[in-house]
């Protein structure tokens, strides 16, 4: 018989059986299409060149420039928010509170690491971070222990109590520390994952994750940030709204975006008033709000203007005056008070430059404690952020919309932002004084699966919704996906806040991250190459991708919340139990002391279980272990390059990429009779591969392994497959390597698979040809 050439289409489809997507791709892992061709994708590596790392898990990067040619991102993680420069991440996190702590607030608990911290009415959560300082040195056993520095909330015994870990095992319990403890503290972490129970705060609006039928629990923590100027605004959902102004000299924390506003003035007049007085007669009322803060001398530092103020030259005041002043010169700032307390998100608008908050709580003159309305989109004054209050000299203002509970999403699209609620989708667009944005509804039953499944290239705005993906070119349309079944079958609900989105410009690609069935974490992806329009999937962790990159390669996030061992363990213990291990991967490499232990299969039921341990891996002895040793990944915290270079990079050794892509089963000839494979042409390209060269630690030349498994019929199982290895030729020829391996497969129908695991390896798929001879059964 003559040559069978094998041509399949682009993309991997799952909507139908094996057979019947005869002449298409049935599965793969970490391989792209490229003018419609199956190719291994590129790798990573570690972006921070200093080898520095962040606390939590990354849910929101933000890269930009600023004016004088800084590259900065801001990386919001669930315990912490960083600025990153030049490969290190700089903590500006904002602080909650700082408090002087009681005489001698803290004790040792003998054979833990406990200390036990007495702080009144904290109001800390797990995960928060603390610090110290006045504290004087404990003896611990004969041992000094200072407290002063940064540690991390671990346990939470009480409203007036916490617990921190000591670097070591105390010998002995002790009380000290002094009376001269300051206490700093962040302000509360928030959930790595989404958590059933229901704990500090409980979810802003009583659901699991996006849509899901799972029970009341706490929502992860997700951030949305953009640069105003070389500045940095950013939301916590469910939270204030924050401020960094632009510091590299001390990195100076973030304050609420309230705190910012009430510190810029918005109009200078003049005042007279008595000492003692709580009211100030002003010559000109022009612009002054209620909970505007007032600067003059003889006022006390932060007063501001009472909420019962209606207007008028009679302003009343928060704090009598000291002392008295005549036509003084007075200020009057921004209303702080004014700002949004609680949002949903923030995002600023390619037009204008309007600040908006996407649920949020309304204005109201004569009330600064409104209750927060998921439904309400209020914005700033146009190019201002501090101005949140609607005047006829300003653009700032605020509408509801009707359809849905509560604002999931936005993004900017063509001349419009897109608002998705739980059950509708809008369009706001800008019109202008006096009316400002206009809102029209574009779509409803229509759903976003997270707040970060959207990206917007060159005009259309495609996301994953609860069931199905979509897609906005002026109107709202299904996407059609050849994996739509595979995907969503395969989706843990609970946990779909985590999806996130990002756009590979180079490679005309949109990903999607999210976390399988059995996954507390994304651990697996799938693609749209809207080029090419074809579908493909993969495994990967990945928990953020910056939506703007100015650093030549895509930015993608990977790490886990640090946890410890919840009870000790000896040197052949096969399952470990952490504190709080929810946020790790479902199989990977831990560290604990030296030793490096590897495990599989953990389970969404059992989160803090790393279950089938195999002790002492990577040339480490297996040892037995104390209560609370630190538990923490092989791989650290980072930010990736991604389509750098050819191998996994962001360890402390370069490691393979196993990479593969499967063909749906086809027929041998006609199909009619068994018919006999002998040998395979490969039609291949190793074109970029550094394998046996200088450039890469794998001496051997690139190889892939194909293989081919042959089956009756497409309800039996495969009965035989061949796997023969097609091998450059060294030096290194792209094109050229052996031009036939022989394989000895019988049956009907076939599939084909191309495989690779070897370190600098990359190759792109031709069109193969099989050589086939009748076989002589039925």
């Amino acid at each position: 018989m003559a040559l069978q050439k094998l041509q399949f289409r682009p993309g991997v489809n799952r909507e139908s059986t094996n057979y019947a997507n005869e002449g298409g791709y049935y599965s793969s892992d970490k391989v792209r299409f490229r003018s419609g061709y199956a190719q291994k994708i590129g790798g990573w590596t570690n972006s921070s060149n200093t080898g520095d790392t962040y606390d939590g898990v990354a849910r929101y990067l933000w890269n930009y420039v600023t004016t004088d040619g800084l590259n900065l991102m801001f990386v919001g993680t669930n315990q912490k928010v960083y600025m990153e420069l030049g490969g290190d991440y700089n903590d500006i996190t904002p602080l909650a509170t700082t408090t002087s702590l009681t005489v001698n607030p803290f004790t040792t608990e003998a054979s833990t690491r406990n200390i036990f911290v007495k702080a009144t009415a904290h109001g800390l959560s797990l995960g928060t971070y603390v610090s110290f300082s006045g504290a004087t040195t404990l003896t611990v056993g004969g041992s000094p222990l200072v407290i002063n520095g940064e540690y991390e909330v671990v346990s939470v015994p009480g409203t007036d109590t916490f617990t921190i870990f000591s670097p070591s095992i105390n010998v002995s319990a002790v009380t000290g520390g002094g009376s001269n403890v300051i206490g700093t503290f962040d302000i509360n972490a928030g959930n790595a994952v989404y958590t059933s129970q229901v704990g500090w705060g409980g979810p802003p609006w009583g659901a699991g994750g996006w849509g899901s039928s799972t029970p009341q629990g706490v929502p992860l923590r997700i951030w949305s940030a953009f640069n105003f100027g070389n500045d940095v605004i950013f939301a916590e959902r469910g939270g204030e709204i924050y401020y960094w102004t632009n510091d590299t000299a001390t990195w100076a924390r973030a304050v609420t975006l309230a705190t910012k506003a009430n510190t810029v003035a918005k109009v200078v007049t003049t005042a007279t008033w008595a000492s003692g007085a709580t009211t100030i007669t002003v010559s000109d009322a022009t612009g002054i709000n209620t909970g505007s803060v007032v600067t003059a001398t003889g006022i006390p530092t932060g007063t501001y203007v009472l909420a019962t103020w209606t207007g008028g030259s009679a302003v009343p005041l928060s704090a009598a005056a000291t002392a008295s002043g005549t036509l003084s010169s007075v200020s009057f700032s921004y209303a702080g008070r004014h700002v949004p307390r609680e949002v949903n998100l923030v995002i600023d608008s390619a037009i204008n430059d309007f600040t908006i908050a996407m649920g949020a709580t309304p204005y109201d003159p004569t009330d600064f404690t409104t209750a927060f309305d998921p439904l309400l989109v209020r914005w700033a004054d146009s190019d201002n952020p501090w101005e949140w209050v609607p005047e006829v000299t300003n653009q700032s203002g605020e509408q509801r919309l009707s359809h849905g509970s509560y604002i999931v999403a936005s993004d900017n699209s063509r001349q419009e932002l897109l608002i998705w609620t739980d059950t509708a989708i809008y369009s706001m667009q800008y019109l202008g004084p006096p009316f400002v944005w206009g809102f029209n509804l574009l779509d409803q039953d229509i759903s976003i699966i997270s707040q970060n499944a959207s990206r917007t290239v060159n005009n259309v705005t495609y996301w994953m919704g609860l069931d199905k993906f979509y897609a906005y070119t002026g109107r709202v349309e299904t996407l059609p996906c050849t994996l739509r079944q595979f995907i969503f079958s395969n989706l843990n609900q609970s946990q779909a806040e985590q999806v996130t989105c990002g756009h590979n410009e180079a490679f005309s690609e949109i990903w999607w991250f999210y976390p399988s069935a059995n996954s507390t974490v994304n651990d697996s992806y799938v693609i749209y190459n809207y080029l090419e329009q074809s579908w493909y999937y993969g495994t990967l962790n990945r928990s953020a991708w910056a939506e703007h990159s100015n650093r030549s390669y895509p930015l993608l996030a990977f790490g886990a919340q640090l946890s410890y061992l919840d009870t000790a363990i000896n040197s052949t213990q096969t399952t470990i139990t952490l504190i709080n291990g929810a946020s790790y991967p479902e199989s990977g490499t831990v560290i604990i002391d030296s030793e490096q232990i590897s495990y599989s299969g953990k389970s969404t039921a059992n989160p803090n279980e790393l279950p089938n341990c195999i002790r002492g891996v990577n040339q480490t002895t297996a040892a037995s272990h104390v209560i609370n040793s630190n538990v923490t990944l092989t791989v650290p915290n980072q930010v990736l390059l991604h389509e750098f270079g050819l191998d996994d990079d962001s360890g402390p050794s370069p490691q393979p990429i196993a990479a593969f892509i499967e063909s749906s089963d086809f027929d041998i000839g006609e199909g009619h009779n068994f018919a006999y494979v002998w040998r395979i042409l490969p039609d291949l390209t190793f074109a970029g591969s550094t394998a046996g060269t200088n450039e890469s630690p794998n001496p051997n030349a690139p190889n892939v392994l194909l293989t081919i498994k042959a089956r009756q019929n497409s309800g039996s199982a495969y009965n035989s497959s061949s796997s023969p290895y097609v091998t450059a030729t060294i030096p290194i020829a792209a094109d050229q390597y052996n031009g036939q391996v022989y394989t000895r497969i019988r049956g009907r129908q076939v599939a084909f698979r191309v495989a690779s695991t070897g370190l600098g390896e990359t190759w792109q798929v031709g069109a193969m040809r099989i050589d086939i001879r009748p076989d002589g059964r039925r």
